[in-house]
């Protein structure tokens, strides 16, 4: 039995001795050390959707569910209709990489000094976004992230010439091809949704990240491989204070001199799934793309994420992927495939079962935190999903421990189409199609 379910089953078994109401599922206080089977409420008969998937909030519906311990096929509802994904699809991106990167996979950031050039170091980026500028008791969004003071004290204190540091080149050739995605806006990069996505940077682009700052801006720039180099020149003080800074390869000859390390992959994707990272979930799919023999650019990615999922057995038809992050408006894939995705999830998997722990869960964690209210908060601590937003779509796919026990996975979308608009009311009205599947759970059905 999975932690997700043990927990859920806990909660759940504590609920109904109890005899508590639907609301008081709100704020259960299970006992870890106690893991009870709940009592099976279960009946044959059909425990309809219909209505709860109607409402006009969620516009052109599409809906997915299956009872992963049967196979069996609860809903289906355009289930094999290409749509629009947003966030959704870092379900999919996370899923390649974890089929593709051991879960101790981590980015180097180095610094290497060149023989037959005195006083000339290389920055060399390693796909890292969380290399932090932050000094002293400041802090970003990205935990244990590895620090440019740091790589700029390893230097000073190794720098055994009489000479100091007279040029830095900044290689940033890590990743290949554009760094902004043509299906991305501006305002994207501007409003702090995504950042340019280069080798070297640092605190993913954000023009202040510090988060202990009242001025924190989320702003991305438009050459964040140059403001690293800047930033790693200040840090380096008087050793580098008249170097000169330019982009550049690393030369051949070049000698590694010192270097940080990153978190492993398995930090940044709990992180990226929970607060709904684009810029960490780019970064991410990149190092799966370049560990698979594929270039680490954008055009790699659709390539990839179908060759990893149709090994396990996943329908990938239907699917287009324009980036990893589901920010493009192009991006394409199905209910159906999402959901086969999550089963084997809840199946735990050897290389996707993680994810289950990455998933925000109901009223407690990530983008889930402040949802399933009200008459919906019945589900809290027992749905878990990835939700997403784009102009015209609101999505949500996850895994449901149900009120019966039964194990689901499932991925709901409102879209805007066939005359019919999708607005901020979509997000509770989702809300709602998921706390009927939690309270049908096996016998849900149309």
């Amino acid at each position: 039995m999975n932690k997700r379910l043990q927990f859920a089953t806990a909660v759940l078994a504590s609920a109904l001795m109890l005899g508590l109401s639907g609301t008081a599922y709100a704020n259960p206080t299970p006992n870890p050390s106690e893991t009870p089977t709940p009592t099976p409420v279960a009946s044959a008969a059909i425990c309809s959707a219909k209505s709860v998937i109607r409402q006009s909030a969620l516009g052109k519906f599409y809906g997915y569910v299956v009872d992963v311990n049967s196979g069996k096929v609860l809903l289906d509802v355009r289930g094999s209709e290409a749509t629009p994904s947003a966030s959704v699809l870092k379900v999919v991106s996370a899923a390649a990489a974890m089929l593709t990167l051991p879960s101790d996979y981590r980015a180097t950031t180095k610094v290497l000094t060149v023989p037959d050039q005195p006083g000339v170091i290389v920055l060399q980026g390693g796909g890292d976004h969380t290399l932090s500028r932050m000094t002293g008791e400041s802090y970003t969004t990205y935990t244990g992230a590895p620090r440019l003071e740091t790589l700029a004290y390893q230097v000073f204190t190794r720098w055994a010439e009489a000479y100091g540091i007279s040029k830095i080149i900044l290689d940033p050739n890590f990743f290949a091809g554009p760094t902004y995605n043509s299906a991305w806006k501006a305002s994207d990069r501007t409003n702090g949704y995504i950042s340019h996505i280069t080798a070297l940077q640092v605190d993913s682009d954000r023009a202040n990240p510090d988060l202990t700052s009242k001025a924190y801006s989320g702003y991305r720039s438009t050459d964040p491989v140059l403001r690293t180099g800047q930033f790693f020149k200040e840090a380096l003080g008087g050793l580098a204070e008249d170097a000169k800074i330019t982009k550049g390869r690393t030369p051949k000859n070049a000698v590694e001199f010192t270097s940080v390390s990153s978190q492993p992959i398995s930090v940044w994707l709990k992180h990226a799934i929970a607060v709904s990272d684009n810029t960490e979930t780019e970064f991410i799919i990149r190092h799966a793309a370049k560990a698979a023999g594929l270039p680490a650019s954008f055009s790699a990615i659709e390539p990839l994420v179908k060759q990893k999922l149709t090994s396990v057995g996943v329908d990938t038809t239907g699917l287009v992927m324009k980036d990893g992050s589901g920010l493009a408006q192009a991006n394409r894939l199905t209910p159906k495939m999402v959901t086969e995705i999550l089963a084997l999830v809840a199946k735990d998997h050897p290389n996707l079962a993680a994810m289950d722990e990455y998933l925000p869960i109901a009223g407690r964690t990530g983008t889930l935190a402040g949802r399933f209210t009200g008459k919906n908060a019945v589900a809290r601590n027992f749905v878990r999903g990835k939700s997403g937003y784009i102009p015209g779509l609101y999505s949500l796919a996850g895994t449901i421990t149900a009120k019966d026990g039964s194990n689901l996975a499932y991925a709901i979308f409102a879209r805007s189409g066939d005359g019919k608009k999708v607005g901020y009311s979509a997000r509770a009205a989702l809300d709602s199609v998921a706390t009927r599947f939690f309270t049908c759970g096996a016998n849900l059905g149309l």
